[in-house]
C-alpha cells in the first residue's frame, strides 16, 4: 500500500534561525525515500556530520527495501522464486509487518503491492482499466501468510509472483532509526519528520513541548487541529491527495488499496492520525485504520496500549471526528 502524503504540518519547523543557533538547536533538511525530511535537534555536534549520518540511514533503508531500486534486497525478493537472504532492517520491518497484519486481521499487508501495481501506483506505473477479473487474478498473490522468514534469515515466498511493498511502513521505520542515532550522540531534545511521519523527544528551543498540526483534509490550506506531541510518534494517512483517474471509465482510484478484497479504498474516511511509541507502528496503523469500519477501528485501538487514533470522516461536506478514548488526554 503506497502511503505517501502523511499530511502533518510541522509547526515547530517555523523557527527563527538565530533562535535555533543561540540555543544550540540546528535544523537539518533533505530529500529521501521519494519525499523530504526535516530534523530539529539540540546538539553541539557538527550539523554536516549529523546530516551525513542521517543520509547514510536512508541509503541503508533504500538498499534494503526500496522497490524503486532494481538491486535492493526487496527487489531481489520480488523478482525471485528462490529464498533470498535479507538484512537486519528487512527482518525488523517484516516482523513488525507480520505483527500488525495479525492484529489488524489482514488490513495491513505489504503483499498488497501486487494490487497497488495493478492500479498503476507502484514502481511500474502502467495504467490499465481495472475490472473484477483482473483484481481476482492478482489477489491469489496477496496475503502475508504466503511469505515467511526461515531460520537462515531467508525470505521464502509460496508463489513467485508474491510482491512485497514496505512503502506503508518504511518511512516510520526510518524515523525510528534517526531517533536511535540522535540518542546515541546524547541528544535529548529533537523533532524528526520524514514525509509527514514524525517523532519528538524533550523540548523545543523555547523550552516547551513540541507542537504540531494535523491538516484539514477538506481545506488543504488550513489545519484541523494543533496537538502536543510529547515523546511520542505520529503518522497520518489520507486519501485526498494521491489517486489516479481511469481515462476510459472516469473512475477515481485512491492510493490506498484494501488487501482483503483488492478494491481501491471507498468509504467516508478522510484521514487517520495515529499516535504511539514507535513511528514504525504509527505508520502501519495509519494505513490499515483507513480501511476499517470506524467503530471496529476505534474498538481495536482502545485495546492496544500506548496507541491512540483520530479518524476524520466526511458527512455532507462536514468533518466528523472520531477519537479513541485517550486521544484528547495524550495530545493536550
Amino acid at each position: 500500500m503506497n502511503i505517501l502524503f502523511k499530511i502533518i504540518s510541522i509547526l515547530s519547523l517555523l523557527l527563527v534561525s538565530c533562535n535555533i543557533e543561540s540555543s544550540n538547536y540546528i535544523r537539518i533538511q533533505g530529500d529521501a525515500l521519494g519525499t523530504t525530511y526535516n530534523v530539529i535537534v539540540q546538539s553541539k555536534s557538527n550539523s554536516n556530520q549529523i546530516k551525513q549520518s542521517i543520509d547514510s540511514i536512508f541509503e541503508v533503508v533504500n538498499n534494503s527495501m526500496s522497490t524503486y531500486r532494481s538491486n535492493s534486497i526487496i527487489s531481489k525478493v520480488n523478482q525471485s522464486q528462490n529464498p533470498v537472504k535479507v538484512d537486519s532492517h528487512f527482518i525488523e520491518v517484516f516482523n513488525k509487518s507480520k505483527e500488525i497484519w495479525k492484529l489488524s486481521s489482514g488490513y495491513f499487508d505489504p503483499t498488497a503491492g501486487s494490487i497497488v501495481n495493478l492500479y498503476g501506483m507502484g514502481p511500474d506505473s502502467n495504467i490499465q482499466t481495472i475490472n473484477k477479473y483482473k483484481i481476482d487474478s492478482v489477489m491469489q498473490y496477496v496475503g502475508l501468510d504466503k511469505v515467511y522468514l526461515n531460520q537462515k534469515n531467508n525470505i521464502v515466498k509460496a508463489k513467485r509472483d508474491v510482491y512485497i511493498d514496505f512503502n506503508a511502513i518504511a518511512k516510520g521505520y526510518s524515523v525510528d532509526l534517526i531517533k536511535e542515532l540522535l540518542l546515541s550522540i546524547k541528544s535529548e531534545n529533537f523533532l524528526i519528520e520524514v514525509g509527514g511521519e514524525l517523532t519528538t523527544m524533550g523540548l523545543n528551543e523555547k523550552n516547551k513541548k513540541w507542537k504540531v498540526a494535523i491538516q484539514n483534509p477538506i481545506d488543504l490550506s488550513s489545519f484541523y487541529s494543533e496537538i502536543t506531541l510529547d515523546e511520542m510518534s505520529l503518522a497520518t494517512s489520507g486519501n485526498y491527495r494521491k489517486f489516479r483517474v481511469d481515462s476510459e471509465t472516469g473512475l477515481r482510484y485512491a492510493h490506498i488499496v484494501n488487501p482483503i478484497n483488492g478494491e481501491s479504498m471507498s468509504n467516508n474516511i478522510l484521514s487517520a492520525s495515529v499516535i504511539t511509541r514507535s513511528c514504525i507502528e504509527a505508520d502501519a496503523w495509519a494505513t490499515s485504520l483507513m480501511l476499517m469500519d470506524t467503530t471496529k477501528a476505534i474498538e481495536l485501538i482502545n485495546n492496544i496500549a500506548d496507541t491512540e487514533v483520530l479518524i476524520l470522516t466526511a458527512m455532507n461536506d462536514q468533518i466528523i471526528p472520531v477519537k479513541s478514548d485517550g486521544w484528547d488526554l495524550i495530545t493536550r
